[in-house]
């Protein structure tokens, strides 16, 4: 019974690793829910310029935290190259925590890869919105691109 829990308790801890090596920058920002270009078109022409602007503000202040986020990434990752070259050029260099920099390193780098990725879908998203309130013919298209 003891060394399944003590299984079980291993097992838990190495799940939550990612989340604990990550924890120096803190939770990834949350992406926006931009509204879809369905739910554009079944609104009032107010309420879908209201929700355009709204998306923009939400995505301008979500890529403002995601900056911060990614620089935080950038130096725990230029941080953990220094320590891994340092650990690497001892005399009896430590590979257990070369392995653990190594780690860490891979997770800053899954982490400004799905970054990168929800910053790609939200664009889209935005641009899906735009253009969805754009081909309406009962806007203010002010904001819309010139053609």
């Amino acid at each position: 019974m003891l060394k399944k829990l003590g299984l079980a308790v291993a097992f838990s801890l190495a799940a939550a690793a990612p989340a604990l090596a990550q924890s120096t920058c803190g939770a990834e920002p949350i992406p926006p829910v931009i509204p879809s270009a369905a739910e554009i078109g079944q609104k009032t022409p107010a309420d879908a310029a209201k929700a355009k602007h709204q998306a923009f503000l939400d995505i301008k202040a979500w890529q403002t935290a995601l900056k911060d986020y990614r620089g935080c990434l950038d130096s725990d990752e230029n941080q953990n190259k220094r320590d891994q070259q340092n650990a690497a050029s001892q005399s009896k260099p430590d590979q257990d925590r070369i392995k653990a920099i190594a780690a860490k390193l891979a997770d800053d780098e899954s982490a400004n890869s799905r970054s990168t990725d929800d910053e790609e879908r939200v664009v889209n998203d935005f641009h899906a919105l735009s253009t969805a309130y754009c081909s309406r013919s009962d806007v203010d298209k002010s904001s819309c691109p010139k053609t």
